[in-house]
């Protein structure tokens, strides 16, 4: 974003700029600045999350009802992308960070809505096992390789390239790390053509 920032810039100093060339570098430079504030963000966060050993911030919540506000804010960002939302959520609490299983839901959930088409369906499910929650968010996206699935949740890894300028790498990093640190989980189970679906494992 910084390139992008400085490169534009330098354009808009150029004095035979026209005013539609000069709206358009302006946009161009708002939307990377946001971008650039999203990273700083994003790895900051993550350095907390990483330096953290033990969580000392846990409380009962209603996962379910956390689920279906994530479900709401995710749909009102991606409101000018034509998205369907289908969700299957059995009541249940759950004992840990709120704020931080927040951050997984708004992650996965934000990925479904970015590569899935228009059109397209996001489904939440979230059930109760013996001795865990399981909750799947799936998409109607384009799906991965093997090999790109092996790296996903390494930080800073994009796979799909397209979408590079709507991310930043860090997501899936962040995900992992808070699961680990309540001793969940996460897996994916995709393949080229047919989507894809993580699925999060919290013990209880």
């Amino acid at each position: 974003p910084i390139v992008s920032i400085s490169g534009f810039a330098d354009l808009l100093l150029d004095e035979d700029v026209t005013p539609e060339e000069q709206r358009e570098y302006l946009q161009i430079i708002r939307d990377e600045s946001r971008r650039l504030a999203q990273l700083s963000g994003s790895v900051l966060l993550l350095n907390r999350i990483e330096a953290q050993t033990i969580l000392t911030d846990c409380t009962d919540f209603s996962l379910d009802e956390q689920l279906r506000q994530c479900i709401l804010v995710t749909r009102q960002k991606w409101r000018d992308k034509p998205l369907q939302f289908e969700a299957a959520l059995a009541p249940c609490t759950y004992h840990g960070s709120e704020a931080l299983v927040k951050e997984i839901w708004l992650n996965l959930l934000d990925n479904a809505a970015k590569f899935s088409p228009e059109g397209g369906t996001v489904a939440v499910n979230l059930r109760k096992e013996k001795s865990a929650l399981m909750v799947s968010v799936t998409d109607q996206g384009e799906g991965m390789r093997a090999d790109t699935q092996a790296h996903i949740f390494e930080q800073f890894y994009q796979g799909d390239t397209s979408h590079t300028t709507q991310g930043n790498g860090l997501g899936l990093a962040m995900v992992k790390k808070v699961l680990e640190l309540h001793g969940g989980s996460i897996q994916v189970n995709s393949a080229p053509g047919q989507g894809s679906c993580f699925t999060v494992t919290l013990p209880i």
